[in-house]
């Protein structure tokens, strides 16, 4: 289905054209990141997208960590207990796209659903379905109209196994939908 529902979506980003250069291969997925989300914001139901500019370490913001690693199997949840993760560092050019054609693309599906452990407070999830590939905003301030003002981009993660897919579909059909 990629082929012909996801023709917007780059194609990976990998490590071997970098001839196993960690550190050069990460420095060039953070140029894509702050060309998408820090030299021009993307846009999302006419609010932008900001990268959350806190630098977590190494120089790079904390968005762009939550993009590309994933928390240790087994530790407490802590920005201590993450690593990087290749298979989302290879779709760093993922989540700009996704953010812009989320609502109008047929094989995205939008919701928000309740965050966990922070009363009332929504974030939104964008699901490339075939993928299993989940893009997370954090809506921030409101409008006169009480929407949000804008959105950080919160994180990324990938749905690997059959049982997290269908967990993620669980979670869109409880949330509420936006397309």
């Amino acid at each position: 289905m990629r082929a012909d529902t996801y023709d917007w979506l780059p194609e990976l980003f990998e490590l071997n054209k970098f001839d196993g250069d960690w550190g050069a291969y990460l420095d060039a997925a953070y140029g894509y990141f702050v060309a998408d989300f820090i030299t021009d914001e993307p846009v999302f139901l006419g609010r932008t997208v900001k990268s959350k500019r806190h630098v977590a370490y190494e120089g790079k913001d904390h968005s762009f960590w939550h993009c590309v690693e994933e928390q240790c199997k087994g530790e407490m949840v802590s920005e201590d207990n993450r690593v990087p993760k290749i298979s989302l560092l290879e779709r760093i050019r993922w989540p700009r796209p996704v953010i812009e054609h989320a609502i109008s693309s047929p094989g995205v599906l939008a919701w928000t659903e309740v965050y966990r452990g922070h009363g009332a407070k929504r974030r939104v999830h964008l699901y490339l379905e075939d993928e299993g590939y989940v893009v997370v905003l954090d809506p921030r301030g409101k409008d006169e109209k009480g929407n949000p003002a804008y959105y950080f981009l919160w994180t990324t993660f990938l749905c690997e196994d059959e049982i997290a897919r269908r967990k993620m579909l669980r979670r869109y059909e409880k949330g509420s939908k936006m397309n």
